[in-house]
């Protein structure tokens, strides 16, 4: 039987409890010394670490692994599952919503930027839940080889293109989106994340139609 829909509940909790806590800890540990601080106008911008930035790129993608994996216990399927997907992604913003906007007085001037990378984090946070909720798709992969399948893609997705096209990775993207990038540059970061969510989104809307049959 299909569980009610709902956001988040007493078992689901855990993937935004560790998004805040160690995006807030990454937070503190960006923060910069008191004699940077004391002249942060003329502080270079190397001196501002984006370790902030690259713990909310990945906390942002296990949120998303572990609401497809919520959303396979639950038995959502079709596009109301992508719309609580989506809805959940978009809880787990609203709770790093007052880091996004303290980083502001890190990075003063790349408002832009940030406004890209917070749409971003949500396109990929998106694409590894609807991932996911395929993986664990009942009767098609057994417990344990998709719960392996997908850390491996998030851990291959994050790394590999740091080597030869940081641009391609979550993590480089978000430091390359901070730095300053090209509209074009900017299209690609977006194309990867966009590109798979497409394919993966229709594939899990017609493995769920199929599952209603």
């Amino acid at each position: 039987m299909t569980r009610a829909y709902v956001l988040i509940d007493r078992e689901s909790w855990r993937p935004f409890f560790n998004l805040v806590f160690f995006c807030g800890v990454a937070l503190v540990l960006s923060i910069p010394g008191a004699r940077v601080v004391r002249d942060l106008a003329s502080a270079s911008f190397l001196s501002r670490s984006p370790t902030f930035f690259y713990a909310y790129a990945l906390f942002m993608g296990l949120l998303g692994l572990g609401l497809g994996a919520t959303s396979a216990e639950r038995g959502e399927h079709g596009a109301r599952m992508l719309f609580w997907l989506a809805s959940r992604v978009l809880l787990g913003q609203l709770f790093c919503l007052p880091y996004l906007v303290f980083s502001r007085a890190l990075f003063p001037g790349r408002e832009g930027a940030l406004a890209l990378i917070f749409l971003f984090t949500t396109l990929v946070s998106l694409l590894c839940a609807v991932l996911s909720r395929l993986v664990e798709q009942p009767l098609r992969w057994g417990s344990s080889t998709g719960f392996v399948a997908k850390y491996v893609f998030f851990l291959c997705y994050n790394a590999i293109p740091l080597v030869g096209t940081p641009l391609f990775s979550p993590l480089g993207a978000v430091r390359l989106l901070l730095e300053g990038v090209t509209p074009l540059q900017a299209l690609l970061a977006f194309a990867v994340p966009a590109a798979l969510l497409a394919g993966l989104s229709s594939l899990a809307v017609r493995l769920g139609s199929e599952a209603r049959v």
